[in-house]
């Protein structure tokens, strides 16, 4: 197959695996299988489309195989593996078939097989298999009276053992169903003589890159303490392979601190930006005062030492040569110039530039060091006797500080800085220094060292030291282990009740987003930092984030931290985002997860722009083609997958406007993994069209990816993947286009909603590239009988021509039929007729 047609790119995979996506898995695409359903809502489960049934089988049996052997168990070579596979992809086939009885459901000829067998090409890919051989894997998988296992043959009774320990692991939708006895069975049976078992681990809790990195570390504390192996990876939790000897690990307190450990040290590793001085120096915003935000996240994530290095290149940045001072600063200038025994440049900024730096320093580093009492010195001489300042320059300083009559530090400001940001500038071009940021930290980090106590603890504890309380607390509340629970520790006993907090006189310590309370009693604590702006952007569960004063909501650390994370993770923080909480369907496994991460999800990064027509078309090639068989030059849907996931993600030079971004661009997919969010915004002529198009945008995107899909205006997802069954779900938020889209989209629905809202796309455009529109459209699907015709009428009339009537022919027609969720009736338009 073409790379023109693969969703996955060219990956170093194991041989079968890599066969089957680039020869299979295009073709249960092009079969339709994306929109049929393997389990469904219908019949009370949680819907799964027949290629995510397959897709989750082959890679948690390919997954398995690669490390059973590490137990000691039998590892199927390559040609019987290939085989499994082959069979696993049609033995579900009576799934296809029209409505049977329960007892008649297996009852399928041969020759309906080798259809199947044909379509998928199954039999190029094994071709040792008899067609025999995949008639009695339709008719025989499951493990129920149903099935027909007279039909069995020699090679499928060698194999059978493992399809239906595929299909038993891509039937499970959270990780305690995938570790139930049945699967466990399962394992026996087809490892005899071995002693694996299966364990888990879940969350109760899901906000995002956070959870992603909590699930990693958790995933990587079992592994080097308890042997586990990680194989399916949810979206709340991981399922393992051990071996009953195994020790089943206790949710206590060694525990949870292993865990926070482990977080603490893969967070700072888990992105470049953490690493890069540059990065974190563009992290840091100016404040009226003089000097730099950093925000205590930065600290836990990048240390002390690397923000000051940040620190001071974001000053020499600052310092700049050619920009002359304000006249307050000048004037202030020149007060120290006529008390101190230094010329400062009042003509340029380098002096202030350089002060900035001074100033940051003295509050971020050098006021934890005095409040510690780690220096018998008040701040201004620690602070000058760091930098190297002369004593006459430090006497004259300090007579400065003790004249009534002047205030350097009036309206928040530390003007004392000047002095010292002269020093540095005058060192620097006496001494001849190329990288000044370089030798100033340099100097910095030796005095700092040579003082009596460890100053790195000392600044990290003041910054970070309620995070580790915080967190600690959080671990033990949300972390399961085989379903177990941590006993209430010292952290978590500080926790505030969430009910309590709306008591009146302790109201208001209650996390905004996810309603958790905090284990400090200071209400300022949970105040979250002006620059978080995905915060001020986003939305909370009690009124808009960007309205009023933003800075003053309330926010638990937890999702601080989930927000600072995204704020390294992307590049746009636009208001007024629509935000779309991708759910594995059901899960992934590791190998599936890199997949997804580098080959799909890296795609949506700030630059990438959205062909918001061309999208339409490509969704609706994707849900129509197949409906007529006899139309033998359709595009094949997974060309069309393709084309969508191409035309949401165009480079800049093609066109397009930027739309849509992932949250987690950059951080490495094997620091955390689970769950992945998508950030929609473009600029809004109406709440009604903006939303309309972010859902549209948010699942095709979601649909063509095989994913389930929570779509929200909340930056936090307010309900996990398991909480609701149907493939997308909508936030109440969505009131005016719920009418038309629906609240909860079950997969059987999705193909008509998708192909509703592309033809409505289509005709909207057709008559004025005019977003503004829309809103008038929704009401015209709503309330006439025949919206497609009405609209298709409409453009004609404006065209010159009217030949574009014979473009949107299927379009209308299409939206005659579905544009209204509450008809289930498939009315045919006159124009069909």
């Amino acid at each position: 197959m073409s790379d023109s047609t693969s969703i996955w790119g060219n990956r170093d995979l194991h041989p079968v695996l890599a066969e089957y996506l680039a020869d299979l898995d295009p073709l249960l695409l092009d079969v339709g299988w994306s929109f049929e359903s393997a389990k469904s809502v219908e019949y009370g489960l949680t819907d799964q489309s027949m290629l995510n049934h397959v897709r989750n089988g082959v890679f948690a049996i390919v997954r398995l195989n690669e490390i059973a052997p590490s137990f000691d168990a039998y590892e199927l070579s390559d040609d019987e593996l290939r085989k499994v596979v082959a069979l696993f992809a049609v033995h579900d086939l009576h799934k296809l078939c029209d409505e049977q009885e329960m007892d008649e459901e297996y009852d399928i000829d041969e020759d309906e097989v080798a259809d199947l067998v044909d379509a998928l090409n199954v039999d190029a890919f094994a071709p040792d298999l008899r067609i025999a051989t995949f008639h009695a894997c339709a008719v025989d998988h499951a493990n129920t009276w149903n099935s027909n296992p007279e039909h069995s043959t020699r090679t499928y009774d060698r194999l059978r053992p493992y399809v239906r320990l595929a299909d038993a692991f891509a039937s499970c939708e959270t990780p305690e169903a995938a570790t139930v006895k049945r699967n466990q069975t399962g394992l026996e049976v087809a490892y005899p003589g071995t002693d694996l078992e299966l364990r888990h681990h879940t969350l109760d809790d899901v906000k995002g890159v956070f959870t992603n990195l909590l699930n990693g570390a958790v995933s990587h504390v079992l592994e080097e303490r308890f042997r586990y192996e990680r194989l399916l990876i949810y979206q709340d939790g991981c399922v393992y392979l051990t071996d009953e000897d195994s020790p089943e690990p206790a949710v206590d307190q060694d525990l949870i601190g292993d865990v926070y450990d482990r977080l603490r040290d893969d967070i700072p590793e888990s992105h470049d930006a953490y690493d890069s001085h540059s990065a974190l120096a563009d992290n840091l915003s100016t404040q009226s005062q003089g000097f730099y935000t950093i925000n205590d996240q930065d600290f836990f994530y990048a240390g002390a030492r690397n923000l000051l290095y940040a620190t001071a290149l974001k000053a020499k940045q600052d310092a700049d040569p050619d920009s002359g001072p304000t006249d307050s600063m000048a004037e202030t200038m020149e007060t120290l110039n006529d008390r101190l025994p230094i010329d400062i440049d009042t003509t340029t900024r380098v002096a202030p530039g350089y002060a900035r730096l001074v100033y940051t320093f003295k509050r971020a580093f050098v006021d934890p060091l005095v409040d510690a009492g780690l220096t018998d010195e008040d701040a201004l001489t620690v602070t000058c006797r760091l930098f190297d300042i002369d004593e006459g320059v430090l006497d004259g300083l300090r007579e400065i500080r003790d004249n009534e009559n002047i205030d350097l530090t009036a309206g928040g400001k530390w003007d004392y800085a000047y002095a010292v940001g002269q020093h540095i500038a005058d060192r620097a071009r006496r001494e001849g220094w190329q990288d000044v940021p370089g030798e100033v930290v340099k100097r910095l980090i030796t005095n700092l060292d040579a003082l009596p106590d460890n100053w790195e603890d000392v600044v990290m504890g003041a910054h970070t030291g309620q995070f580790e309380t915080e967190l600690r607390a959080y671990i033990g509340d949300v972390l399961r282990v085989g379903g177990q629970a941590s006993p209430p520790t010292t952290e978590m006993d500080e926790l505030s009740d969430p009910f309590e907090e709306h008591h009146a006189t302790r109201r208001g310590k209650t996390c905004t987003f996810c309603n958790r309370g905090t284990t400090s009693t200071r209400k300022s604590d949970m105040k979250a930092p002006k620059s978080l702006t995905t915060l001020q952007a986003g939305y909370s569960n009690r009124i808009p984030a960007d309205a009023g004063q933003p800075e003053k909501l309330l926010v638990c650390t937890p999702c601080q931290i989930e927000l600072s994370l995204r704020e390294t993770g992307s590049s746009r923080r636009d208001a007024g985002r629509i935000f779309v909480h991708l759910v594995p369907d059901y899960f992934y496994t590791p190998m599936m997860w890199n997949l997804y991460a580098d080959e799909i999800f890296a795609r949506f990064t700030g630059e990438a722009m959205t062909r918001i027509g061309r999208l339409a078309s490509a969704m609706f090639d994707v849900v129509t083609t197949g409906e007529d068989r006899d139309q033998v030059d359709e595009t094949p849907i997974s060309e069309s997958v393709s084309t969508v996931l191409r035309e949401a993600t165009q480079a800049e030079d093609v066109g397009g406007r930027s739309m849509i971004e992932q949250l987690q661009n950059g951080f490495d997919p094997d620091a955390g993994f689970g769950t992945q969010t998508l950030s929609f915004y473009k600029p809004q002529d109406n709440e009604t069209e903006f939303q309309f198009f972010g859902v549209f945008v948010g699942l095709a995107v979601a649909s063509t990816m095989g994913l389930r899909a929570y779509v929200s205006q909340s930056p936090i997802p307010e309900v996990r993947g398991r909480d609701f069954p149907e493939m997308i779900n909508l936030d109440a938020g969505f009131t005016t286009v719920n009418g038309f889209y629906g609240r909860e989209i079950p997969l059987s629905k999705l193909r008509n909603r998708l192909g509703a809202a592309a033809a409505l796309i289509e005709l909207g455009y057709a008559l004025a590239r005019d977003d503004a529109r829309f809103a008038k459209y929704l009401r015209i699907v709503r309330n006439k009988p025949l919206p497609g015709s009405y609209l298709l009428k409409r453009a004609v009339q404006n065209s010159d021509d009217g030949g574009i009537a014979r473009y949107l022919l299927e379009e209308a027609d299409y939206l005659d039929r579905y544009g209204n969720p509450t008809n289930d009736m498939d009315t045919m338009t006159v124009i069909h007729e």
